[in-house]
């Protein structure tokens, strides 16, 4: 802390803008002028110390620091009045956060016992100019809190896009808790695995723009009718797509199967229509299959991958990928005798009453009703 000539342009800026009489002021406030400078990374004030004075900028910059950066101050702009101004809490006249120069800085120091020595016109021109540089900040926080409300609802879309609801109330779970992990948790869920047969060889003679075109095609109906029926997308591969529902209890299990079963036919029926209308030698397969689950982040330690494992899961996959021989029964739907048999009379009439035997590892065998179409 050094003394230094009064004709500072850091307080001179601040007075210009903020008060009605600078020349008086400032003599006033630069009474006993003190100026602190501040080589790069150095603190000009740290958490917890006493909150006795307040500092105008006067060159450099200033970052104010917690747990993160909070702002950044340069000449002309006041630094410490929140605290200088705080006469109650826990916090009263006590330091919330570091200030640290970001490379060489200075700013004007002034003290709480010159504002208390300060005439009463001069007083009177500083709280008028406080004031007003009160308002300012306000001012910029509110801008900047609609702004950063906007980059997060924006975040918050684009987040949704790539990850699953559950996904996302888990990841924001963990965050406001400060935990690392997403400890994995056991429930009943209804699996829902799709594929566009013969897609691939379809789009080998495409142009990745129109892949992309084609694949949008069979795809937004899908995502429509499952989000409709309260089913969640885990992913997209390539053409295919696995969603769930979640169900944590036979109420919500009688409902999820029944919803998800019709937006499987719905979107059955769409996707059908569009490959109808196009001309496309394309079909849809989708097979659904209801178990226990293992639901949780199950990626690397630097990557998070939120979805649901287990045998259920592999074996609804099965039921997707069943492709029967030449004569043998088929159908856009192939669902597992656990879902069939908790579907309603009007849903189980669009399929085979008698199930099918799909084939599977180690000589296994899985009962599955198609639909009829």
């Amino acid at each position: 802390m050094t003394k230094h000539d009064p004709g500072c342009g850091g307080i001179d800026i601040f007075l210009k803008r903020f008060c009605a009489d600078p020349a008086r002021l400032k003599a006033a406030l630069l009474a006993e002028p003190r100026l602190e400078g501040c080589a790069d990374d150095q603190h000009l004030c740290r958490t917890g110390d006493p909150a006795d004075c307040f500092w105008i900028v006067e060159k450099g910059e200033f970052c104010i620091r917690s747990t993160h950066a909070i702002a950044k101050r340069g000449p002309g702009e006041i630094i410490g009045e929140a605290a200088f101004f705080r006469t109650s809490g826990p916090n009263a006249a006590r330091r919330g956060a570091d200030v640290i120069a970001r490379g060489r800085s200075s700013a004007w120091k002034i003290d709480r016992t010159v504002l208390d020595s300060l005439p009463l016109e001069e007083k009177v021109l500083w709280l008028e100019a406080i004031c007003q540089a009160l308002v300012v900040k306000l001012d910029e926080a509110t801008d900047q809190r609609s702004s950063l409300t906007g980059d997060l609802d924006q975040h918050d879309v684009m987040v949704r896009r790539f990850v699953c609801p559950e996904g996302v109330q888990a990841v924001r779970a963990a965050m406001r808790t400060g935990t690392s992990e997403i400890a994995p948790v056991r429930k009943r869920a209804l699996i829902w695995f799709s594929d566009i047969a013969g897609f691939s060889t379809y789009s080998e003679k495409l142009t990745p723009t129109e892949v992309a075109e084609l694949l949008r095609l069979v795809m937004n109906p899908q995502g429509q009718q499952i989000e409709a029926a309260g089913g969640q997308i885990d992913k997209h591969m390539g053409d295919g797509v696995m969603a769930f529902w979640l169900c944590p209890d036979d109420a919500r299990l009688a409902q999820a199967i029944q919803a998800g079963i019709r937006a499987a036919l719905a979107a059955a029926e769409h996707v059908q229509a569009v490959i109808a209308s196009h001309g496309l030698p394309l079909g849809i397969r989708i097979g659904l299959h209801v178990g226990d689950v293992a639901v949780g982040d199950f990626g690397s330690s630097d990557r998070i991958a939120f979805t649901i494992v287990g045998e259920p899961v592999n074996t609804a996959s099965r039921y997707e990928q069943y492709k029967p021989g030449e004569g043998e029964l088929n159908g856009a739907l192939r669902i597992s005798a656990d879902v069939y048999a908790r579907l309603d009379e009007t849903i189980r009439a669009s399929f085979h009453p008698d199930p099918i035997l799909i084939p599977a590892k180690h000589d296994r065998h899985y009962a599955a009703h198609l639909s009829i179409f």
